[in-house]
């Protein structure tokens, strides 16, 4: 009753959350031309979701992200919590490729044209130029793109599923390294399809840059693979601090028993 007492009340205040500020990035969005101030207004509200649904997340390899150039990052999908997980504690100003849909909704949709985030139709493959030189006018920026190579949101999240081509040949076309991130926990935490919040460690995982020059099919294997060894290891790190908790908790609660 408790859990679902606080999904309900998260959920109400992830709407005004919302609602507040987007309307402050549409007012930012006039005197912003380098896209920093609505980013901020992004991430604030992001980190506003994560406080409030009680979300703690463990970021690594901030260091491995590239410094001097725009980057293509390829990120698994496992919950609708994944957006703000990425705009939370990535440390820089990106645009994503998010379904067409998300445009629809009032104020997010909203936020997210004017910011420059990019529709993706997913039905539509002739609308495939048109986003490539979407991303490629980001990338022109020195602006990374975020993609999710599967596409949509995967229901057995142990291992990837099949990705999509579309961000290795954007990546490949323009010439910027791919930086596979890897996203843990928040298939438990909101499981697709639901709206029940489960608390639990969630973990944001940043690889090193792999080179653009690869054949698509080759840096699909390898994203793939990287991906999949860090989920097993999350996994289990998680169950072994699990354990640890547990065992500390039964030795406390014996000499109580006495």
């Amino acid at each position: 009753m408790a859990r679902a007492l606080h999904s309900i009340i998260a959920l109400i205040l992830i709407v005004i959350y919302t609602i507040a500020m987007a309307s402050l990035a549409l007012l930012l969005a006039p005197f912003d031309r380098t896209g920093e101030r609505q980013h901020w207004c992004a991430r604030a509200w992001c980190r506003m979701i994560a406080f409030t649904v009680g979300m703690r997340v463990t970021v690594a390899g901030i260091d491995q992200l590239p410094r001097d150039t725009a980057a293509v990052v390829l990120a698994n999908h496992q919950s609708l919590l994944d957006i703000p997980v990425l705009f939370a504690f990535l440390p820089f100003q990106f645009r994503i490729l998010a379904k067409k849909e998300l445009f629809r909704v009032p104020f997010l949709g909203w936020f997210l044209w004017r910011a420059g985030h990019i529709a993706v139709d997913r039905g539509n493959r002739s609308a495939t130029p048109a986003l490539i030189q979407a991303a490629r006018r980001v990338l022109a920026a020195r602006i990374p793109v975020v993609i999710f190579p599967e596409g949509t949101r995967n229901a057995q999240p142990a291992q990837v599923k099949g990705f999509k081509a579309g961000g290795f040949r954007i990546a490949r076309e323009v010439g910027a390294p791919i930086v596979p991130v890897t996203i843990y926990g928040t298939a438990a935490f909101l499981p697709a399809r639901s709206f029940r919040l489960s608390p639990c460690p969630v973990h944001l995982t940043i690889h090193p840059p792999m080179p653009s020059d690869l054949p698509i099919e080759d840096a699909m294997a390898q994203v793939a693979a990287v991906m999949n060894r860090q989920l097993e290891a999350s996994a289990k790190l998680v169950e072994r601090r699990s354990q640890a908790s547990s065992l500390a908790f039964s030795e406390e609660e014996a000499p109580r028993a006495r």
